[in-house]
């Protein structure tokens, strides 16, 4: 699978201090082979859950706590070493959760590093007929968090896959 980028705040030069760790994101992205249109065949899960279990194979903690000061339980889709991923690859609305995330992991001092994971569907060869592509697009989140500049201040790395 082949992916671009969005540097935010400087998120890939603090990614490139841990250069082991940036080379093991890179190196499970291009080891997918995804179908967003269909379950994958040999197991039947979802892209995310794909995602997820590629990460999972590497050591990644799936499903880590946020903080334990609030009260409704918040989580990580992935988490190693100060580093968070959230994989989004279905609904804008959802990214601004992950932002308020990272926004506290931060401040508790949990992350250096936010990563959201999404799909340029633009520039996808991948879709077939019929298939709807869904938000959010890399063009939105690079705007999102210009916008919100004054307010997010965690580094985000944003990777869209295509």
């Amino acid at each position: 699978m082949h992916f671009h980028t969005y540097d935010y705040r400087h998120a890939e030069t603090i990614l490139n201090a841990n250069l082991r760790l940036k080379r093991e994101i890179e190196s499970v992205l291009t080891g997918l082979d995804l179908d967003f249109a269909r379950p994958h065949p040999a197991n039947g899960c979802s892209a995310h859950r794909q995602i997820q279990q590629a990460f999972l194979r590497q050591g990644w903690e799936g499903e880590a706590l946020v903080s334990r000061r609030t009260r409704k339980r918040q989580f990580f889709d992935l988490y190693k070493e100060r580093v968070a991923i959230e994989i989004e690859l279905s609904n804008r609305e959802r990214l601004y959760r992950d932002y308020l995330r990272f926004l506290l992991a931060e401040a508790e001092g949990r992350i250096d590093v936010g990563v959201i994971l999404l799909v340029d569907y633009a520039a996808c060869t991948f879709t077939t007929p019929g298939m709807r592509a869904p938000l959010p697009q890399l063009a939105q989140v690079e705007d999102d968090l210009r916008c919100l500049r004054a307010v997010v201040g965690v580094p985000i790395w944003v990777v869209a896959l295509h």
